[in-house]
């Protein structure tokens, strides 16, 4: 069908007969396709009775080679409206070319729709950190070439950032956040990295193997954001009655199991690998939330509280 358009776009009223003997199929086929491209293209084919053979009615510039349907559209139009998350970056105007080819090849009933589709959607994103595009090309490059790279990283209350050595195994963005999941050379233990605090990104020609036990699922999986796997905990929290309905309507954590209490409360389970971000979570309902167990964690909650106490002596 490509051949068949360049051939009309050159003119000379191309007909079944010439277009089987060049493309080396029969008639049949060919009289087929031209049905197909007028009919479920949309394409402005007609036969020139006068001149025995096919011209295109309007001027076409491109051949419309996707079949799209209404689930798929929709599909796109949210793809579109939540690169606007990225206005402003580094990263606007690759993916806005991007998408413009990919929509260069839609028909033009098409395009429209996906234009309008657009004004009906939009997307309210969490907050964007500081990344210039060099910094998440070389992690990406060096998780798929499965490279050393060495950078130097600054972590939160420190003054100067410190040379890392690390094998990247998976980029993932959270919350709009690109992270690096890497083995530590010198911890000897995978550590997420904020790509943000990371720079001076060198690939080494050094290659390593990913260890047929690590899975990025299940590494994420033990976490209730991004932080670090530290260890495997239960976790058990006590919702009162006035935050239950919502608490329940939201899935927070893959893990998550709801027991219903006589007096409207709840108790929700996690199984997590580290304490950190749930204590937070935790903290943010007030006394609406009261950790059950582990001991662990009511201390730590218990130990942040009362910092917040202190700070409003």
């Amino acid at each position: 069908m490509l051949l068949i358009h360049k051939s009309l776009q050159r003119g000379g009223f191309p007909n079944c007969s010439r277009l089987a003997a060049e493309l080396e199929v029969s008639t049949k086929t060919i009289s087929r396709d031209i049905d197909f491209m007028r009919d479920r293209m949309l394409m402005p084919i007609e036969y020139e009775p006068s001149e025995h053979g096919y011209c295109y009615t309007r001027e076409v510039e491109s051949l419309p080679t996707i079949d799209i349907s209404e689930g798929e559209l929709l599909a796109l139009s949210v793809a579109q409206k939540a690169l606007d998350h990225y206005k402003g970056t580094p990263f606007e105007k690759p993916l806005a070319n991007a998408f413009n080819k990919l929509s260069a090849s839609l028909p033009d009933t098409i395009t429209a729709n996906l234009a309008a589709l657009s004004d009906t959607i939009s997307f309210k994103h969490g907050r964007l950190s500081k990344l210039d595009e060099e910094t998440l090309k070389l992690a990406i490059k060096g998780a798929l070439e499965k490279r050393v790279l060495k950078f130097k990283y600054k972590k939160p209350g420190t003054s100067d950032p410190e040379e890392r050595v690390a094998n990247p195994h998976h980029v993932t963005n959270y919350l709009g956040k690109w992270y690096l999941l890497a083995w530590d050379h010198q911890r000897e233990a995978m550590r997420t990295f904020l790509l943000a605090r990371a720079s001076g990104l060198e690939i080494q020609n050094e290659t390593f193997k990913v260890s047929p036990e690590f899975s990025v699922e299940d590494y994420l999986w033990t976490s209730f954001g991004i932080w670090s796997q530290t260890g495997k905990h239960k976790i058990a929290i006590r919702v009162q009655p006035s935050l239950s309905e919502y608490v329940s309507e939201n899935i927070w954590h893959p893990s998550q199991e709801i027991e219903e209490a006589n007096d409207g409360s709840i108790i929700v389970g996690f199984r997590l690998g580290s304490l950190e971000e749930i204590a937070q979570w935790i903290l943010s309902w007030g006394d609406q939330v009261e950790v059950i167990e582990p001991t662990e964690l009511r201390k730590l909650v218990k130990r942040r509280a009362q910092s917040v106490v202190d700070l409003y002596q």
